[in-house]
């Protein structure tokens, strides 16, 4: 059970801390500490082993919540100080959904955009790991918030996979906002005017360096989901022929479209969400080029029209392409 899947070695001291203030000895926490440093991959089995002897050690009916709040940047490695140093709490969810596998590399993730939030989204392709595992993971990054902007920002919306629990009035009094269970993904929504909201230690000096260190982990870790990885680098080199619907980007890929509906069901995936979340990254990568006119963009985002492409860009971030790009070019 969960082979292959990994914490990183920093998060062992929020268990440490945890542990310390209520006062229990847990000797295989200890023992964990020792053996793995914080830029080790602690592998996913030994986190649920060591939150499940916390559990009967500790008489407590929301545990995950209750360690989620011992949270700190030091637990989170580099992505911790990475987002502590970034501008805007939507600056710092969007690093945080570039790098979030140098601390949690265990179900895949996605970010989906609309008019209700920006929501982090983990599915179960690789199992459940668990009420335990799941709440400590989002309370954990429900407290960082508190952290970078030191205000009572609470999501809109979080739901579980895992079965609704007994006590649900502390997990409405936790989050201070609807929560759902028995859910086919775990999700964190956030109002969309939270992402405006200026951090207490913006440093954009260190937020380069740590970006660089990030990146230089990252590539070094395994691809989370082979196929994936395919589909958006088919999406993307089928992009400057128009529209890749599905049915064109299934036969680059020398499948059926049946077929590749069905893989993309199996993990939990939409063909034009992947898709939308391809192009808005593209987007923000295009316009930093400035040789690059906006024309230019809609045609090597599929767009046949570069009204087609403003009103998309709109639609993603709530400004024209254009005064985006004066903002950037700054």
């Amino acid at each position: 059970m969960f082979k292959g899947l990994f914490l990183t070695g920093s998060m062992l001291g929020m268990l440490g801390d945890f542990v310390q203030e209520k006062g229990v000895k847990i000797p295989e926490l200890d023992e964990a500490i020792a053996q793995y440093g914080q830029q080790a991959r602690i592998p996913l089995h030994l986190w649920a082993d060591l939150l499940e002897r916390i559990s009967i050690a500790v008489n407590d009916t929301a545990l995950g919540l209750a360690i989620g709040k011992r949270i700190a940047p030091r637990h989170v490695g580099v992505l911790g100080y990475l987002v502590l140093s970034c501008q805007n709490l939507g600056e710092a969810l969007n690093r945080f959904a570039r790098y979030q596998r140098l601390v949690y590399d265990v179900n895949p993730f996605s970010v989906h955009i609309d008019e209700r939030g920006m929501e982090l989204r983990w599915g179960v392709e690789y199992g459940k790991p668990g009420a335990l595992i799941d709440e400590t993971s989002i309370a954990a990054l429900f407290s960082f918030l508190h952290i970078l902007t030191s205000q009572p920002l609470h999501p809109s919306y979080v739901c579980f996979v895992n079965p609704t629990p007994k006590n649900l009035q502390v997990y409405l009094d936790y989050f201070h906002c609807p929560v759902d269970f028995e859910k086919t993904f775990t999700c964190v929504r956030f109002p969309l005017e939270y992402l405006s909201v200026p951090l207490l230690h913006s440093d954009h000096t260190l937020l380069d360096l740590l970006s660089q260190q990030a990146e230089a982990l990252l590539a070094v870790l395994p691809k989370s989901d082979v196929f994936e990885e395919k589909l958006k680098n088919m999406i993307v080199q089928s992009l400057h022929q128009g529209e890749p619907t599905l049915p064109v980007v299934a036969g680059h890929l020398a499948l059926s479209s049946r077929t590749l509906q069905r893989r993309l069901q199996e993990r939990g995936l939409v063909f034009q969400e992947i898709l939308e979340n391809t192009r808005r990254e593209l987007a923000i990568r295009y316009l930093q080029d400035k040789t690059l006119s906006l024309t230019d963009i809609a045609l090597l985002l599929g767009y046949s029209e570069q009204s087609a492409f403003n009103r998309a860009f709109k639609r993603w971030y709530h400004e024209p392409p254009k005064s985006y790009r004066m903002a950037l070019l700054k």
